[in-house]
């Protein structure tokens, strides 16, 4: 109490009026208000707190002349009357040479007071000239200030000031215009260039009521005015986009307004929990195989489409060039087509002939396609035109030219997946793949994916057709498809069937065979498009959780691919899938991976040879050039025993020199008696440390893996891989590559050899208890549990190898999580083989080759249920 009665009378007045103005907004927005409505009433309290501290600011001078040269004005989001329940307030003190001495004192109290009183201000002192000075210089103070709006003071300085930016800004439109759209353009960079993000910040990502703010900052610049009806009336917006704003202004402000009351502070992000509490909130029903949640964020992300599409043309007119460019474009044109004319940057379709063209269908579709063959853009003008024309045309089954001329333009790489976007922003493409309308905004939701299931697919496209330009092995298996159409097909609907409870790919080929039938595919096509939508996770199940140097994983793999022209399409389709699930998901690693799985099938294609096998050539090369190494090193000759005991996994994990001196030092601890070994080095590839964990374990013993998993978590470290082999008959091979959070770098010497100490303490004492499992730590998913809503499951397979059972287990990462598998495998006395472990972002796919104790698979249906309710048990602690 004592702080409170050391403030001042005015600062406690306003506090209590805050907090009680807030609430009032809060019982008015919970009661179904317009998010406007509520703005418009938060911005009322912030003009009442406001003006009656600045009251109290210039009460003891106001017989001093110079309050006459002062005006207080509010700017930014407080200017435009547009604030959420804890936004800032920006405020501006105009003042004359005459009144600066009286503007610094008035300025000290008021933003003092403001700020005892609960308000963040962002607060200036300017004269006249210094404000417009600025405005000139910066776009971020000339955007903020085109929202000015007069609290209280001279009018008379007020309007001068106005009239001045007004003016000048009119004068300097097309360097503003130009300054504000890339700053934009930048701000979009960091929050979101797509308005499809899982986690959208309302007010900055693309299509966020930021870019509405770009209307208003442009319409000063070219008009004078930022009011969206009166830019109308002025013939600078269409009627149609204004009508389009308003409501999507209307529901992004009640849901930035929802988000503040929430959190009870400035926050902006949408993310995934807040989604699921706002769906509740509003009462969004839900339907057979789509969440509430899920359509929540259509309703989203169908607002923000609308935003993004009228400011994105505003803004093309605003920059339209000069007409001198138009006339030389012109000059140097040339029909190709009927009705269309090509230039040397841009496409276009005749004014004379426009208002036709641009509602039909198969014309569209023609000069899409000519506009990617030629590499030119469609000129603003017929872009305009054709997306009016469309959106007033009702949907159809398109005739066999439109279909023809979809899959014409389907065919070419070029800049298709630009051209994709706006077919989807005019709903053209659901016309001919009726199902892909139920992706638009469709959530996918973990945070292995960042877009949702129509942005993902339209960005599969565009990884694939990326790769035309690109001189790796991967562009060349590209270039060489003689059906790139197919794959771009296959592609755009992968993920169609995703958002049923059954299976997305038996459901989305079940689409492919309705696709194909609609599209008039011939049988092979048809074959081939419903066998990629089924199998385009073949590759990734094969390359990230099986071993590839075992003949049967191959031979499987190609049996199920059948012919090289398939196993070429399934391949690229499988790296343009993860390069657009979002970034850093295709890692080196990955890619290796699939490369490793291309060339071992592609070889057997062509050879009839299978890694691991006795006529398999590469066991040959490899192993000769570590032999040659050891030989030049004098290794000893249980060096090279054990060189020939290794399985082509290990043999082509490391560089030749690093595996001939892993195996020098491990044959040296092995003839000292060592029980266990421990060996480090720094992975360049995962930028994080890796352990390889060497033991001998007669008897098939337990234990190991799960002793060395501990060792590590236990200690903070984070374990991103793990891949566990056995060399010879006894002897087991683990790899761990774990992140380190005191070390982001490579750890020190010292750090590195505490670490290797306590893995061979623990692993050579197996009487002693396992490490407490971590219980407490929080998880790398800082969202919570309540978005985890695909299930956890654990999957047996006793058909895939011959001397195991693959146990895999699909869950949600939580720190200790792997320590806990490992531990619940050596409680139900399971011997673990191999493992491929991938705890990337947020969702594990962990994958356990094991047997009982004495080495036969695991058949009982009571114990594989026993260690199956085990298993889940260790993901619900």
């Amino acid at each position: 109490m004592a702080a409170s009665t050391s403030l001042r009378p005015v600062v406690i007045r306003c506090r209590q009026r805050l907090r009680e103005g807030r609430a009032k907004a809060q019982i008015q927005h919970e009661s179904g208000s317009q998010g406007i409505l509520v703005s418009a009433r938060l911005a009322d309290l912030y003009d009442d707190i406001v003006l009656d501290v600045w009251s109290d600011a210039i009460e003891q001078c106001e017989d001093d002349r110079a309050v006459s040269g002062l005006a207080l004005v509010a700017h930014g989001g407080f200017g435009r009357r547009d604030l959420a329940p804890y936004s800032d307030a920006d405020l501006m003190l105009l003042t004359t040479r005459g009144s600066e001495h009286l503007a610094n004192s008035v300025a000290a109290n008021l933003t003092r007071d403001l700020v005892d009183a609960g308000i963040v201000v962002g607060f200036s002192i300017r004269l006249i000239s210094e404000a417009c000075m600025l405005a000139w210089q910066d776009p971020v103070v000339f955007t903020s200030l085109t929202e000015s709006r007069l609290l209280s003071g001279s009018l008379q300085v007020y309007s001068k000031y106005f009239n001045a930016l007004r003016q000048g800004a009119m004068r300097r439109q097309k360097r503003l215009i130009h300054d504000c759209v890339a700053a934009r353009r930048e701000e979009r960079r960091k929050w979101g260039e797509t308005n499809y993000l899982l986690r959208p910040n309302v007010k900055r990502s693309r299509g966020g009521l930021r870019d509405i703010q770009l209307i208003r900052w442009i319409g000063f610049a070219r008009y004078g005015e930022t009011d969206l009806e009166k830019l109308v009336k002025l013939g600078g917006l269409p009627e149609e986009d204004y009508r389009v704003l308003r409501k999507a202004a209307e529901f992004m402000l009640r849901v930035r307004n929802e988000i503040h009351f929430r959190e009870k502070k400035s926050q902006d992000v949408l993310d995934r929990p807040m989604q699921m509490e706002i769906a509740s909130a509003w009462n969004y029903p839900g339907e057979e195989g789509k969440l509430p949640v899920e359509q929540f964020m259509q309703d989203y992300f169908e607002n923000t489409r609308a935003v993004r599409y009228a400011s994105g043309f505003f803004a093309d007119d605003a920059l339209a060039r000069p007409l001198v460019y138009h006339l030389l474009e012109k000059v140097f044109s040339r029909t190709i087509s009927e009705n269309i004319r090509l230039g040397p940057t841009h496409i276009w379709v005749p004014s004379a002939h426009l208002e036709t063209f641009a509602s039909s269908l198969p014309d569209v579709l023609r000069l899409m396609f000519l506009a990617n063959q030629h590499g030119r853009r469609i000129t603003h003008q017929t872009w305009q035109a054709i997306r009016l024309a469309m959106q007033e045309r009702p949907a159809s089954v398109p005739d066999a030219d439109s279909i023809g001329a979809f899959l014409s333009l389907l065919s070419r790489p070029g800049r298709l997946a630009e051209l994709l976007r706006r077919l989807h922003e005019l709903k053209i493409i659901e016309q001919f793949i009726p199902a892909f309308e139920r992706t638009r905004g469709l959530l996918q939701f973990n945070a292995y994916h960042k877009f949702t299931v129509d942005v993902h697919c339209i960005r599969s496209v565009e990884a694939a057709t990326d790769l035309q330009d690109q001189p790796t092995a991967m562009g060349r298996r590209y270039r060489r498809l003689k059906d790139k159409g197919l794959l771009h097909l296959a592609l755009l609907i992968h993920d169609i069937g995703k958002g049923y409870e059954e299976d997305h790919c038996i459901v989305g080929a079940r689409i492919a065979l309705e696709t194909a039938e609609r599209l008039g595919l011939d049988r092979a096509s048809t074959e081939t498009l419903h066998w990629l939508v089924l199998k385009h996770l073949l590759v990734n199940v094969i390359a990230f959780r099986h071993d590839l140097s075992d003949p049967q994983i191959v031979l499987s793999f190609a049996a199920e691919v059948g012919s090289i022209r398939r196993l070429e399409l399934l391949i690229v389709h499988a790296v343009a899938d993860l390069q657009a699930v979002g970034p850093d998901v295709l890692t080196d690693w990955k890619l290796n991976l699939i490369e490793e799985l291309y060339i071992r099938t592609r070889r057997y294609f062509d050879t009839g040879n299978l890694p691991g096998s006795e006529d398999d050539p590469e066991i040959d090369l490899i192993r000769a050039e570590v032999q040659k190494r050891l030989t030049d090193n004098g290794a000893p000759a249980s060096c090279f025993e054990l060189l020939e005991t290794m399985p082509l996994s290990l043999v082509t994990r490391s560089e030749p020199e690093q595996l001939a001196q892993q195996l020098c030092d491990v044959a040296a601890k092995l003839s000292s008696n060592s029980e266990s070994i421990c060996l480090a080095c720094f992975d360049p590839v995962f930028s994080a440390m890796r352990y390889t964990v060497v033991r001998r374990e007669p008897q098939q013993s337990i234990g190991t893996f799960a002793r060395a998993t501990g060792a590590f978590t236990t200690a903070g470290l984070s374990i991103l891989r793990a891949q566990v082999e056995t060399v010879g008959e006894d002897l087991a091979w683990d790899d761990f590559w774990v992140s380190d959070p005191l070390y982001p770098e490579c750890p020190p010497k010292d750090r590195i050899e505490q670490l290797q100490s306590r893995v061979c303490k623990l692993l050579d004492s197996p009487d002693k208890p396992l490490p407490n499992h971590p219980r407490k730590w929080s998880s790398q998913n800082s969202e919570g549990d309540q978005v985890n809503v695909l299930p956890t499951k654990v999957t047996f397979d006793n058909d895939t190898v011959d001397r195991f059972t693959i146990v895999s287990l699909f869950a949600y990462d939580e720190v200790g999580l792997l320590y806990r598998v490992a531990a619940t495998f050596a409680e139900m006395d399971v011997v673990l083989h191999f493992a491929k472990i991938d705890t990337h972002l947020d969702q594990v796919a962990d994958v356990f080759y094991v047997s009982d104790r004495n080495g036969d698979k695991i058949f009982d249906p009571e114990r594989m249920s026993r260690i199956e309710n085990a298993l889940l048990g260790t993901t619900h602690e």
